[in-house]
């Protein structure tokens, strides 16, 4: 993958929290070689400690936090200082008003925040808007502008809930301008995959 992209563009690898402590420093290290950006998820997210142990032990940045649901948990990680950059997800950490708070945490401890964004369309445009809204992270000498994690897989309730979908170009997303979220749903999606 690595020669695919070239050495200019960033590459992140998630591991879905399937290692213990040892096998993820020993991947990460090898990672490393291959100047991956960040490690996401190398661990069981319950592992707080594992977490300092892998952060500490890698010169990579360590990600995760997408099975964190408030902004007191995100506050044990910042202060553990467990993971270089953590991955609110709007949908399932209370939303862009509680996720702007997990933010400010973030920025203040000196750590990235780029949400998870894995679900609908509707959870996606409301993504797009918390990242917005961000500032250039982490705050050094040189930041960068805010990330998308923007999957491909096949998903219809990304790409087809919306009347318009949400695409990419040339690596760019456009925040939508509508009012509200900035989508409209589309009704006859939502009936076909409608349960009751």
């Amino acid at each position: 993958v690595r020669e695919a992209l070239g050495p200019d563009r960033l590459l992140m690898v998630d591991a879905n929290h399937c290692y213990n402590v040892p096998q993820a420093i020993t991947l990460g290290r090898e990672m490393e070689r291959l100047g991956v950006y960040w490690f996401e998820e190398p661990i069981s997210p319950e592992d707080l400690d594992g977490y300092v142990e892998v952060s500490r032990a890698l010169d990579m940045a360590v990600a995760g936090g997408e099975n964190e649901f408030t902004k007191f948990s995100f506050r044990a990680i910042l202060d553990k200082r467990a993971m270089d950059i953590i991955q609110p997800d709007v949908c399932a950490a209370g939303g862009l008003t509680e996720c702007k708070k997990i933010a400010a945490l973030a920025q203040a401890a000196g750590v990235q925040c780029v949400p998870h964004a894995w679900g609908t369309a509707i959870g996606l445009a409301a993504t797009l808007h918390f990242i917005a809204s961000l500032p250039d992270s982490p705050p050094c000498l040189v930041p960068i502008p805010p990330l998308l994690e923007f999957e491909q897989t096949f998903n219809p309730f990304r790409d087809d809930l919306a009347s318009s979908r949400i695409t990419h170009r040339a690596g760019w997303v456009d925040v939508p301008t509508r009012p509200g979220l900035g989508i409209d749903i589309d009704r006859d999606v939502l009936k076909r995959y409608r349960v009751a």
